[in-house]
This record gives C-alpha cells, sequence and structure tokens, in this order.
C-alpha cells in the first residue's frame, strides 16, 4: 500500500507543475475530439486545480477513488499530499501531446515544457467522468 504515496506524488509533481501553462494546454485539448477530448480536458482540470491552489478539488475531482483509498490506506491524507505538490510545483509548460481510450480506461502522453520529459498518464472511467489512476 505504501507505494500509492509516491506515485500520487508523482503524478501531482507532473501534473501541477504546467500551473501558469494555460494557453498552451487549451491548444493542445482543443486538438482532441470526443473521448479523447474528455480525457486531455481532466488533464488541464488538474491543472488548473493547482494553479487555483485546490487540493480538494484534485482529491474530490480528478484523482480516482482507488488512488485516493490507497493514499489514505497508506497512512496519509490525499488533500495534505496534493497541497505539498502544490507548494512544490514549479511553473513549466504541459501538454497533452496523444491519447488513447481502450473502453473505460485510457492513457494520455504529457509533456512538461517545450522539450521536457515525457509521462504516460492512465485514466479509468468512474461515476460517468475520466479519473486518474497512474504515471507509468
Amino acid at each position: 500500500m505504501k507505494a500509492a504515496v509516491p506515485l500520487l506524488a508523482v503524478l501531482a509533481a507532473l501534473i501541477l507543475a504546467g500551473c501558469g501553462a494555460q494557453a498552451e494546454s487549451d491548444s493542445s485539448v482543443d486538438t482532441f475530439r470526443g473521448e479523447d477530448r474528455n480525457v486531455a480536458q481532466k488533464v488541464e482540470d488538474l491543472q488548473e486545480a493547482g494553479e487555483g491552489r485546490n487540493p480538494e478539488d484534485i482529491c474530490a475531482d480528478i484523482l480516482a477513488a482507488s488512488l485516493v483509498d490507497e493514499l489514505e490506506g497508506a497512512g496519509s491524507d490525499c488533500q495534505q499530499e496534493m497541497q505539498k505538490a502544490i507548494d512544490d510545483a514549479d511553473d513549466f509548460e504541459l501538454e497533452v501531446l496523444d491519447v488513447t481510450v481502450t473502453g473505460t480506461t485510457a492513457t494520455a502522453e504529457v509533456r512538461r515544457g517545450d522539450d521536457g520529459p515525457t509521462q504516460t498518464m492512465q485514466f479509468t472511467q468512474e461515476r460517468g467522468e475520466w479519473r486518474a489512476t497512474a504515471l507509468s
């Protein structure tokens, strides 16, 4: 169970590092259609929640319940961990490069900065919405 804490910290660091890159994220979201767009929008929502310093929104509206449960099962608190990630976030550009939807799961290739590292985020559909579950 304790593996959830580092996973969540990496997830938060990747996405929240994009705070302040609003224009770039909007343009990358606009390149997608249908469910692909909905997944890309969830990345944007996470970025906006970080920028707005809203750890509650991240835990309640963006992360999958299973990830929040793992974090809390490991003896931590989602909102506290998200606040730490927000406090530690730098100001990097964030861009969704590709989205792949397969049934009720999806992945998004997300790049930090113009030539920064690319990470793969994983999503699942939960209560009719896409929720972040993991980074590879």
